[in-house]
């Protein structure tokens, strides 16, 4: 699979229409602006195989993207796109949708995600999501300082080649 041509169908909420987008120029975009070196964009490669991977990168992305001026967030609902749709494939993650509070929360075998979507407005979430619920209570997100690590596990590079060690 050829992931730079990758594109997935956004659904749209009644009055827009779908939105089909090219994934990888989003993430390239996104990964451009935060500053990403080269191992993290074939880390972003590996990681749009899976459901778990997509909504890792998703995650990585929106946090790094906070400490930039004027970043796109554009990439946000392709990605949670691609990630519930592989789910159905891989069973990689459950997602659901928190309608009261505009957040979608996933769960991975070993983490939970959370993304406030409520500037996503147009993307009816509520077909996207597995399950739909009123106000969701008791999840966890990932800290900050461990989804570059867990994204990264999607690159064939071991943790050695890439974490710093100080003398």
């Amino acid at each position: 699979m050829n992931v730079e041509q990758l594109t997935v169908d956004v659904p749209q909420k009644d009055g827009f229409d779908t939105e089909t987008v090219t994934i990888w120029t989003r993430v390239e975009d996104a990964l451009t602006r935060i500053g990403a070196e080269e191992i993290t964009f074939d880390a972003a490669r590996g990681a749009l195989h899976s459901s778990a991977g997509c909504i890792v990168l998703a995650k990585y992305l929106v946090q790094e993207g906070l400490n930039v001026k004027k970043m796109d967030f554009g990439f946000r609902a392709p990605l949670l796109a691609r990630a519930f749709l592989l789910t159905a494939q891989d069973d990689g993650a459950d997602c659901l949708y928190d309608s009261e509070n505009g957040v979608i929360i996933c769960e991975t075998d070993d983490h939970q995600f959370a993304f406030d979507v409520l500037k996503d407005w147009k993307v009816d979430w509520r077909r996207l999501s597995h399950e739909v619920v009123d106000s969701y209570e008791g999840y966890e997100d990932i800290d900050s300082a461990w989804t570059l690590d867990t994204l990264l596990e999607h690159a064939d590079v071991p943790v050695e080649a890439y974490r710093r060690t100080d003398d």
